[in-house]
């Protein structure tokens, strides 16, 4: 079918809508205030699966956000990020001499590169962070006087008039040493206004893309952009195209290869209703429009589209995916409703800044309310596991066993949980070979050798020659099996299920019946955009399953009027710090890693250490891993002492390598929404990080580095090759005592778990052994979310393995209702 054709089918469409004409039934049975029986518009020639190929997100453009601030605040805000980054004139600094693309990166400033309107779009629109508000008030009060008396004290003050200045008024060097001593203040407030201004005047600087896609420091910091292979990728498949005449002409076997697997089972939502009610029918969903009066708001007794399915799952990552492919090759009809878009292969970008945009949750933009941990966490088709490092690890033995014992949680000794760890490993391809290990990994490796640490291979779910470093932005290839690449494929070919993209669960639908003592769930009610306002649908579901995350499903769950205590409690988050080192590719005498080496690239995750995780003592310990950094992130973990500091430190970034150690935490914070994170680091747990921190420098050391450093604000670094053995002592030593609770050193979460956990009664938990809730039957948590306790270990494998189990409970409950 040609685009002309589908133009032609849109336009019949919409001028049916307009006319209201009728040619079936339809039944909305949940019993709310809608009408019973609504003009149902019947559509089935129309290919809404090209429609979708044609129109789908890959053409879709990251609309700019919109700056709000007053002119006031933005004066604020600009002299702040020109602290952060200030043009340093290069002839001051001879070591910026060595080519055009060095010297720009020394001459321009934060104003410069029109970084902070984009960060003031940011935090206008952005940030839901508890603190915004007050952000803005102090970006207001640095405009005036007595607003920078209160913030820079005497170092505002003049012997001329107008005697005290405001902030923007003052010189740079001025305002470095401000923004300084806001790093080490004693007032807690004052370091989380450093930490976010630089936070986000160096993530947006280094991940700002011009209109050919490239950013005025890549050259200068040896970072390429995109994956070069994606890009040669990119061309030839445009080239095809080209030479077959037009991409409406392809064969659908090339559309896999070129958008991901998933195409076939996607329904995008903003298209005109009977449109969708059509491609859902397709899928052998009974659907009913229903109509409401024109600008009548949208609400849940009366939503547009009612659809009726067997299980309605809530999220599509490690744990929804699972399930919903489980179901779906049972036979039965599944819905999947994901809040993120779909991004697969040839639709992604590889580029940090819209990556962060399109495929993480909040645009990467969450933080604890004290800003002491920056948290990362997926939001698109596949969840976390499109964008995860590819480690899976099984449970560790010693946490099943202390799940069991401590926990009276026998499932996870049974036979089904151990046929489920090896079910979902062999549904990823998981192997541990590697044929040319990336640059932090091979630091690590050798680090430990020399240390005499243990250290093993990860098994991943990518091949043993996956050499790539961008897999935290998806895979270009789908080498790597996270759910689009796997399960949600078993949906999608069983011919039972689609997934909806965009769309966020209000609340879980739910009755009282008489002579039962628990609630029953009837399904879900979902809001999405359409025509640039807010619609809702309802689900309706013999079944429905909550898997959108540890940080979602408590807010969900509250909103749909459940009350268990210990929804959004016991939250763990597997708390990160890092060390790093540098190892110099120009200057030396034996050049290793190897030259052609990144920081950037290669597997991400293929070494661990186990030196201080306690595996056989405690079991709460650290592991030691290294992290997928790129300019952005690697910038926002880099201490900041002075403008042309922070510029010399990025020009080392594609040959400093980063490892870090991950505590299980044994601490516990809460959860009210993804913007309302409640955690403080336990003292024992910072007692763990600090060991690993000593380890990590000598790893760091043993490995070669010329330089090493931590991430604490003070950035103090070691030469490894001028100092002497007690010099060394004395560093690794002070380094590793510095408290981390102060804010003075940053950490990091990437795997939540715990605040809808799992147990043997109401209460102490969430849901019980089979995954469903205690208060509402028919109503499952399928998320890391059911973690008893911290896992200790990334958690891909844990999750999906108890999705597997739960989703042989929901098999049987769905056996059960159609026998009746």
């Amino acid at each position: 079918m040609s685009l002309v054709d589908i133009g032609n089918k849109v336009k019949k469409v919409i001028s049916m809508e307009d006319r209201n004409d009728s040619s079936r039934k339809g039944s909305f049975r949940l019993g709310v205030d809608g009408k019973k029986d609504e003009t149902v518009i019947e559509l089935g020639s129309i290919d809404t699966h090209r429609l979708l190929l044609d129109g789908g997100e890959r053409d879709t453009k990251l609309q700019p956000l919109t700056n709000s601030l007053s002119p006031r605040q933005m004066k604020s805000l600009s002299a702040l990020c020109d602290t952060i980054l200030p043009s340093v004139h290069h002839l001051l600094h001879p070591s910026s001499n060595h080519n055009q693309h060095v010297t720009n990166f020394y001459n321009i400033s934060a104003s410069m590169a029109g970084t902070p309107e984009r960060v003031g779009g940011t935090v206008s629109e952005r940030l839901k962070h508890p603190m915004t508000g007050l952000l803005k008030l102090v970006l207001w009060l640095l405009s005036t006087w007595f607003g920078t008396l209160i913030f820079c004290g005497v170092q505002c003050l003049s012997t001329k008039f107008p005697f005290i200045h405001t902030y923007p008024e003052l010189p740079i060097q001025k305002r470095q040493e401000i923004m300084l001593s806001w790093s080490l203040s004693y007032i807690s407030h004052f370091r989380m206004l450093f930490r976010t201004i630089k936070l986000l005047t160096l993530l947006i600087f280094f991940t700002q893309i011009d209109e050919s896609e490239e950013n005025v420091s890549w050259k200068a910091i040896g970072y390429c952009g995109p994956d070069p292979e994606f890009k040669a990728q990119l061309k030839k498949h445009f080239l095809d195209g080209t030479s077959n005449g037009g991409r409406e002409e392809k064969e659908d076997e090339g559309a896999e290869e070129e958008i991901g697997p998933l195409y076939k089972g996607l329904v995008h939502l903003n298209y005109p209703r009977d449109m969708t009610a059509d491609a859902l029918r397709q899928f052998g969903f009974p659907v009913s429009v229903i109509r409401r009066k024109q600008k009548a708001a949208a609400k849940v007794s009366s939503p547009s589209l009612v659809i009726q399915c067997d299980a309605v799952v809530v999220g599509s990552g490690s744990g929804g995916g699972v399930i919903a492919g489980v179901l779906a090759k049972a036979g039965y009809k599944v819905l999947v409703l994901e809040k993120g878009g779909y991004s697969a292969r040839n639709n992604l970008s590889l580029l940090e800044g819209p990556t962060m945009d399109q495929m993480y949750l909040n645009g990467g933009m969450l933080a604890s309310d004290d800003m002491g941990m920056m948290i990362l966490s997926g939001s698109t088709v596949g969840g976390g596991s499109a964008i995860n490092w590819s480690a899976c690890i099984k449970t560790p033995r010693h946490v099943c066993k202390e799940w069991c014992d401590k926990h009276g949680l026998e499932l996870f000794e049974s036979e089904l949980y151990r046929e489920a760890l090896e079910t979902v490993c062999q549904k990823m391809e998981v192997q541990s070979e590697i044929e040319d290990e990336g640059f932090n990994n091979a630091v690590l490796r050798r680090g430990c050798e020399e240390m005499g640490y243990p250290v093993n291979n990860i098994p991943r779910n990518s091949p043993s020659d996956h050499y790539c470093g961008w897999c935290c932005m998806g895979c270009k290839d789908g080498k790597k099996k996270g759910t689009s690449e796997t399960w949600l494929v078993d949906l999608v070919k069983s011919g039972n299920g689609a997934i909806l993209p965009g769309c966020e669960a209000i609340k879980v639908l739910h009755e009282k019946k008489e002579g039962r003592d628990r609630k029953i769930a009837r399904g879900v009610a979902f809001e999405f955009q359409y025509k640039g306002t807010k619609d809702i649908c309802v689900v309706e579901s013999k079944v429905t399953i909550v898997a959108c995350g540890t940080l979602s499903t408590p807010a969900l769950l509250k909103r749909s009027a459940l009350r268990n205590q210990n929804i959004g409690r016991h939250l763990h988050l597997h708390p990160v710090t890092m060390a790093w080192g540098y190892f110099p590719d120009t200057g030396v005498s034996e050049v290793w890693p190897e030259a052609y080496k990144k920081s950037y690239e290669g597997g991400i995750m293929t070494a661990m250490s186990s030196v201080v995780a306690e595996f056989e003592q405690s079991g709460y310990g650290a592991v030691i891993q290294t992290p997928a950094l790129h300019p952005g992130m690697f910038s926002g973990v880099t201490p900041w002492t002075s403008g042309i500091d922070i510029k010399d430190r990025m020009r080392k970034f594609s040959r400093t390598a980063h490892i870090f150690a991950l505590a299980r935490d044994q601490g516990s914070g809460t959860v009210e929404a993804p913007h309302r994170i409640s955690y403080q680091l336990a003292n024992a747990d910072e007692e763990k990080l600090q060991k690993g921190i000593e380890k990590l420098l000598r790893i760091l050391a043993a490995a070669g580095a010329e330089e090493i450093g931590t991430t604490h604000s003070k950035g103090r670094t070691l030469n490894v090759k001028q100092v002497s053995y007690h010099e060394f002592e004395k560093f690794v030593k002070e380094e590793s005592s510095r408290p981390l609770t102060d804010l003075s050193t940053p950490l990091f979460s990437a795997h939540q778990m715990g605040s809808c956990r799992m147990g043997c009664n109401a209460k102490q938990s969430v849901v019980n052994q089979t995954g469903e809730t205690w208060e509402v039957e028919g109503l499952y948590v399928a998320d890391a979310s059911v973690f008893p306790t911290a896992l200790g270990v990334n958690p891909m494998v844990t999750v999906q393995a108890i999705a597997y189990c739960t989703a042989q409970s929901v098999v049987e409950v769905l056996r059960r209702k159609r026998s009746k």
